[in-house]
């Protein structure tokens, strides 16, 4: 009889997880608010609950007698996850887990008490919080910048930079527009190159940790690359700092995504950890790289089979970077991709666009419409012939432009 399997979220993010559950001998039990995702098309067995309602989910992992459940891509439904395998006495990522997974400031928290290298930070949950920064923050602002955030919400949404005291109550009204809990985050901006890191642990080691190189755009994650361009020892320190990380939040078993910024000095700063597979193809391109199938290994922990994490003995370099626009608009007309694709021979391609179809140019990481991979001698020319096919590939859409309008 087959184990039944729970995932959580039916979008594009956790399909891979969905057809890994189903190639592993198991059936797919996804949830989702959305009874037209794609994820419901393909599972074995499919419910119309939301990702972030605990007892809801918890009444389906029964009914379906799950073994285990996972999610992947965004951190909506890591808590969710998280309680639900306590609840069950399910394999878990680490107790307690439920409020660290997605509340940036108990995180920073626990950041600070375990001395993790992060931003200083404070929070924001009323009108005295914010009197209280503002009043912290008036003559930091004069030399440095600082980042606004929802406390709880991902794929970069909600998030802006002050550099004036003047700036912080709009950054706080537009953030809290973002946050399930309307509390807000405000942390020191550290001026420095994004990086992230890809981890895997089994009972409190970690196994892997796959540093790689980030492309941002307003602030918003686009495209990734392997090896990392830091030295040996460089590399070294920033591991050391993400197992830091793990410990202070109790993370011992699964797949974590970790947010990092070099600063000038060369000092690495975790910014946040997410207790799941990354998004934007990461596990895709870490497999492409080093030959180590992240997807599977957290599917089988998760599941309560016995792991075997073999060493890594490829290092491929490797890119990925997402299809976004600079513009809002409907596109009109697209035109030939497939001979792009025979020109270039991307790895792998896809452009989620059609005709009629409305675009909205980049503001978090909602607003992507594809991905393009490829390999190369190097990092950086693998990174170049992302951007290379992702400019001709922008080129063959006709764009009716939608000007915003300031009332």
């Amino acid at each position: 009889m087959r184990a039944n399997f729970l995932i959580l979220g039916g979008g594009v993010g956790q399909l891979p997880a969905i057809q890994k559950a189903q190639a592993l001998g198991m059936n797919a039990v996804v949830v989702s608010n959305d009874p037209h995702c794609i994820g419901a098309s393909i599972a074995d067995y499919f419910e119309c609950v939301d990702t972030t309602d605990f007892e809801g989910v918890e009444q389906v992992a029964r009914q379906y007698k799950v073994v285990g459940s996972m999610t992947m891509s965004n951190d909506v439904a890591v808590p969710t996850s998280c309680y639900v395998n306590e609840k069950l006495n399910l394999p878990m990522q680490g107790k307690a887990l439920i409020q660290l997974a997605t509340d940036k400031y108990l995180m920073r928290e626990k950041f600070a008490t375990h001395q993790v290298n992060s931003p200083k930070f404070y929070q924001i949950r009323d009108s005295d919080d914010l009197t209280f920064v503002k009043h912290k923050l008036k003559s930091a602002l004069k030399t440095e910048s600082f980042i606004v955030k929802p406390n709880d919400s991902s794929g970069s949404r909600g998030v802006s930079r002050i550099t004036t005291s003047e700036e912080l109550d709009e950054a706080v009204q537009y953030a809290v527009g973002f946050s399930r809990n309307k509390s807000v985050i405000v942390e020191e901006f550290i001026d420095g190159i994004e990086i992230g890191a890809q981890t895997f642990s089994v009972d409190g080691k970690v196994i892997y940790c796959f540093v790689h190189n980030d492309k941002v755009s307003n602030m918003v994650p686009i495209g990734h690359s392997f090896p990392s361009v830091y030295t040996k020892e460089q590399v070294s320190r920033i591991e050391e700092e993400c197992e830091k990380a793990l410990t202070s939040l109790g993370i011992e078993n699964g797949p974590s995504n970790i947010d990092i910024i070099i600063d000038s000095d060369g000092v690495p700063f975790v910014i946040e950890v997410g207790a799941r597979l990354g998004a934007t193809k990461l596990p895709e391109l870490v497999m492409l790289h080093s030959d180590i199938d992240l997807t599977t290994l957290t599917i089988q922990l998760a599941s309560g089979q016995k792991v075997e994490c073999l060493p890594v003995t490829q290092n491929e370099a490797v890119a990925v970077e997402m299809i976004t626009v600079d513009q809002d608009g409907i596109i009109e007309k697209i035109g030939d991709v497939s001979s792009l694709v025979r020109k270039y021979q991307p790895v792998d391609f896809e452009l989620r666009l059609s005709e009629k179809q409305k675009i909205t140019k980049l503001k978090s990481g909602q607003d992507q419409y594809g991905h393009v991979i490829f390999t190369g001698t190097s990092a950086v020319e693998a990174e170049e012939k992302c951007a290379e096919f992702i400019t001709e590939c922008l080129s063959l859409l006709d764009i009716c432009r939608i000007e915003t309008q300031v009332l």
